[in-house]
């Protein structure tokens, strides 16, 4: 009686070993480039869409974590900027992109996105990069703080 039940069970594993679901061997390949030394069509073009915050991670204490619960940013095709993080509050103010010498660039000029909040307040930003799909920017300041995004549906 031991031996059919063997043979049942080898014949099982047998089976789940032959016939298992194979994952999609398609992977995506994620969007890696640096961006604040690009033109700004390419900057427009990458940025594009709404970005969900992460974390932001800097500033006066250069290690610390910043998070904000339901953040986004979202850069429009009509150069529109719309932001509800912990920092700024923008309905949709427009972005004036400035030629100038950004902090953390390598001494490179490069395209500053300088917006105005809700308040008025002005902010200017340096477009870092996307790295594993993450958009990171930064102020343009010495202790600036670096914003990670990921792409929202």
């Amino acid at each position: 009686m031991k031996m059919p039940f063997f043979i049942f069970l080898l014949s099982l594993f047998l089976f789940c070993c032959c016939f298992q679901c194979k994952k999609d061997d398609k992977q995506v390949n994620p969007v890696n480039i640096v961006l604040y030394n690009q033109p700004l069509d390419t900057i427009q073009h990458y940025i594009l869409g709404k970005w969900k915050f992460v974390y932001g991670k800097g500033g006066i204490c250069g290690s610390c974590i910043h998070y904000c619960n339901n953040c986004y940013v979202e850069f429009t095709s009509d150069n529109k900027f719309i932001s509800n993080t912990y920092a700024i509050t923008s309905d949709s103010t427009i972005i004036h992109w400035v030629r100038d010498v950004g902090t953390y660039t390598n001494a490179d000029s490069t395209y500053l996105m300088a917006i105005k909040d809700i308040q008025g307040v002005p902010w200017v930003y340096v477009i870092e990069q996307i790295y594993n799909d993450t958009l990171i920017y930064h102020d343009n300041s010495s202790d600036a703080i670096f914003y990670h995004f990921i792409k929202s549906k």
